[in-house]
């Protein structure tokens, strides 16, 4: 027993030595007081880098005349160097941070570490949305991708090229309704494409370009049934191709609604979809005695010639020139029909022309006379082997509607 006692009481006398000595240990070994000491030599490197107060001549660099302070040139170059490693550590963060999540890299819109990127990645835009998700080549959106818009809804999906839309792709509706899909160059629709309503309804399938219905194409209806198979000219068609055909030709090409109004000898029939008419009467040199088009008229107060477009007479006069015929007409059958036409919805010209008909069918209407002392004015153009003619309430009033001729 007394062993023991005296073993404890030297036990105890070493461990009252040396408790002083661990708890130093233990406090010059925390990660505080490392940390502490490493934050106040910083301070004082910092301090003394700072001061850049020149204390002699030796302390200057001679640059072009100047005298500058070399302790100045040092911490510039060292501040500038610890803010380059601070923002490519937040860099690294921001397109490593949903790596795992998401396998690729996410970038925002301005990194400067997305310009060497390469592959399939994440782009973030300036509100910090997800923009774009797919293949980029130095930064650039090249190959498969999808664009988004703020609201997180596709805007298109296909191929890119040098950051535009190039291939083939697909464009959405806000209501994520397909708004057109076919080829692209240089965001542009260009080459063989479908073109959609918002509703989901097609619209026109056929050739494109420069973003506009051009070259041989189908119209279609609300319903998405065809009305029209033919050529377009930068989103318009080309009624001149209706003209000095027989109308068994035109029945191919077009199905949708029509009117036929007879009278005189001649037809003439409303084709309702494509806001048209043909002027039609007998081929006597024809041995099956067919009808063929001798005037189209266009229900239309806009004129187009390629990619220029007239919405008055001084408009037409810089396209088409000085007109060969100016002055007041009599009204002809179809333009007294059109006439009424436009009267239906609101009040045109001098009103509505008198006539009497019959309904032989639910589109067919016999005319047997027509008030032909309304008078309108006319403004007719020359241009190729075709006359243009407008018919305008009155002088310089613009024109409702016009017919196209063969030039005589």
């Amino acid at each position: 027993m007394g062993g023991n006692n005296l073993f404890k009481v030297l036990f105890s006398t070493v461990k009252s030595k040396l408790s002083g000595l661990v708890s130093k240990l233990k406090i010059y070994t925390s990660w505080n007081f490392i940390q502490s000491k490493i934050v106040s030599k910083l301070r004082d490197f910092f301090s003394r880098l700072l001061d850049v107060r020149p204390k002699n001549k030796k302390d200057y660099f001679r640059v072009f005349g100047w005298l500058v302070s070399k302790r100045l040139a040092y911490a510039l170059v060292i501040v500038i160097g610890v803010l380059s490693i601070w923002y490519l550590t937040s860099m690294q963060k921001v397109f490593t941070g949903d790596k795992a999540a998401q396998g690729m890299r996410t970038f925002r819109y301005n990194s400067v570490l997305l310009r060497m990127a390469e592959g399939n990645v994440r782009i973030k835009g300036k509100s910090g949305y997800l923009a774009y998700e797919g293949h980029v080549d130095k930064g650039k959106v090249n190959g498969q991708g999808t664009l988004y818009n703020p609201d997180a809804q596709t805007v298109y999906k296909g191929n890119f090229a040098d950051s535009m839309y190039e291939g083939e792709g697909t464009t959405y509706y806000p209501n994520s309704n397909v708004h057109y899909e076919g080829t692209f160059h240089e965001n542009l629709y260009e080459g063989e494409g479908i073109l959609y309503r918002e509703d989901g309804s097609t619209e026109y399938k056929g050739s494109f370009s420069s973003g506009m219905k051009n070259g041989e194409g189908i119209l279609y209806g609300t319903a998405s049934d065809p009305v029209y198979e033919g050529n377009f000219s930068y989103d318009h068609i080309v009624y001149t191709d209706l003209l000095g055909v027989e109308t068994g030709k035109i029945t191919e090409c077009y199905s949708g609604d029509r009117m036929i109004y007879m009278g005189g000898g001649e037809f003439a029939v409303e084709l309702t979809d494509i806001d048209a008419m043909y002027l039609a009467r007998s081929d006597e040199e024809n041995l099956d005695n067919s009808l063929q088009t001798i005037a189209v008229y266009v229900l239309s107060d806009e004129f187009h010639l390629g990619k220029s477009s007239a919405y008055s007479i001084d408009e037409l006069k810089a396209m088409l020139g000085d007109p060969v015929y100016e002055g007041t007409s009599s009204v002809i059958l179809p333009e007294a029909i059109l006439i009424n036409r436009l009267n239906e919805t609101s009040r045109r010209f001098n009103g509505r022309v008198d006539m009497d008909y019959d309904a032989t069918y639910n589109d067919v209407l016999d005319i047997s006379s027509y008030d032909r002392d309304y008078v309108v004015y006319l403004y007719t153009f020359r241009r190729g082997e075709f006359l243009y003619r407008f018919i305008c309430e009155g002088r310089d009033s613009g024109f409702e509607f016009y017919c196209i001729e063969p030039a005589k």
